[in-house]
């Protein structure tokens, strides 16, 4: 029976005190190292902590972060980098079950800030406060950005932990990075998730993230499609207007570019909610009518080249994946200088593309590799393939380099030797 004179303890308080319990007592392993970590913290409850792309990168900054229980009255505070005056803005919490875990998720939609401007975030509730993290915004003009293609693992996600912080270390003027899907290998399992976000904790916190959906994220843990939950609650991506997909594909701003993120999973998930090829085909219209960039990007996770089986009686066709066939004619029609993919976890540069066709015109097509230890032996296309690296692949990343006049993409191996470079060339309005 427990004396009356024990004061009271709220589940918060209660599973604080848990954990503290379990670190003393050498039982830390039971919990993964960035969850540890913030769990043994100065009470403040908070792992994943994470900053996503906004609509307008240049004023705004989605922050994101997770805990185990509740924290409904966080806020983060953001300040100009070393001033003292700081803005405060209130996070949503929403609960985030799957995979047989329930976290409590949190959202704050930092907006007000200077273009090209330094500062730093920190996560508060109450009295208790996380470190300072930095954050860059947007400007007008040049940028460079990094791009990783699929990062699924066989091995704790120690290779993408190793690919994605050599790759930040090499290159640290890039200031946000890209994630071309299939960021785990299986988007129910909790596990992953968290070994995902322990190899990104080093980078996501510090700069922006513009995360793709992939196949493997709509897949439940007896490998039968679902809906991508996971991905959709640790991802709070610009808005696209829809009411049946909101967070499935979206676009964004970043110096002269304007990127748009397509969602290429409608084969896998129509049963469960169709329409979503047609509904982002009237959308992608609209968007690419509405930006006044100098650039238009479009990424997507799977490829437009069927690698695996292709029908050699359609001398057209018949080498062009599904996804292909759907999308090229209208990327004909609506002229992006650029189509970045992933899936095949293979580095491909197939150069220009119009009706089906190499030209020497129209968009621009890169199969952007992998990131992950999920190596494949993927055969050459003799018709498309301008560039390819040895079979089969051992990893690779890239960066963007872009300005008004010029977009530069680069290839690297992950001990950052250079394989590939494309350079597009635009001239300047005067």
């Amino acid at each position: 029976m427990l004396s009356a004179s024990w004061p009271a303890l709220s589940r918060r308080s209660f599973l604080k005190m848990t954990s503290r319990t379990l670190l003393s007592l050498g039982l830390g392993s039971l919990f993964p190292g960035q969850w540890r970590k913030a769990l043994a913290g100065e009470g403040l409850d908070a792992f994943f902590v994470r900053q996503i792309v906004a609509e307008d990168s240049r004023t705004s900054r989605m922050i994101a972060w997770e805990s185990a229980v509740s924290e409904d009255q966080a806020v983060v505070d953001l300040r100009p980098a070393g001033a003292e005056d700081l803005s405060s803005f209130a996070a949503r919490e929403k609960i985030l079950e799957d995979g047989g875990e329930r976290l409590f998720s949190h959202e704050a939609f930092l907006t007000g800030m200077r273009p090209d401007g330094f500062y730093e975030y920190r996560l508060r509730t109450g009295d208790t406060a996380s470190p300072w993290f930095p954050l860059r915004t947007a400007g007008d003009g040049a940028f460079k950005a990094l791009i990783f293609p699929d990062s699924q693992c066989s091995d704790g996600y120690r290779t993408w932990k190793k690919i994605a912080e050599s790759a930040a270390a090499k290159h640290r003027d890039a200031e946000f990075f890209i994630m071309m899907g299939d960021l785990v290998d299986n988007g129910e399992a909790a596990d992953q998730w968290r070994q995902w976000f322990e190899g990104a904790a080093g980078i996501i916190s510090r700069m922006a993230c513009a995360p793709l959906m992939g196949n493997h994220e709509a897949y439940d843990l007896h490998w039968q499609c679902r809906l991508p939950l996971g991905w959709l609650g640790y991802f709070p991506v610009p808005g696209n207007g829809s009411r049946r997909f909101p967070g499935w594909y979206y676009s964004f701003d970043y110096g002269p570019c304007h990127f748009v993120m397509l969602n290429t999973q409608w084969e896998e998930v129509d049963s469960l909610r169709p329409g979503l090829l047609a509904e982002q085909m009237t959308w992608l219209c609209r968007d690419m009518a509405a930006s006044r960039k100098k650039w238009k990007i479009v990424l997507m996770h799977k490829d437009i080249i069927e690698y695996d089986y292709p029908d050699v009686s359609d001398p057209r066709t018949g080498d062009i994946s599904a996804t292909g066939r759907a999308l090229m004619p209208l990327f004909d029609e609506l002229r992006p200088d650029v189509v970045l993919t992933a899936h095949q976890h293979t580095y491909r540069r197939l150069g220009h593309i119009v009706d089906f066709s190499p030209s020497e015109t129209g968009p621009f097509y890169i199969d952007t590799g992998n990131c992950g230890n999920c190596y494949y032996d993927v055969p050459q296309n003799a018709r498309f393939d301008k560039k390819m690296l040895a079979q089969p692949e051992r990893g690779n990343y890239m960066t963007l380099e872009a300005s008004a006049e010029r977009l530069r993409f680069s290839c690297f191996l992950p001990d950052g030797s250079l394989v590939d470079e494309v350079i597009l060339q635009k001239v300047v309005d005067i």
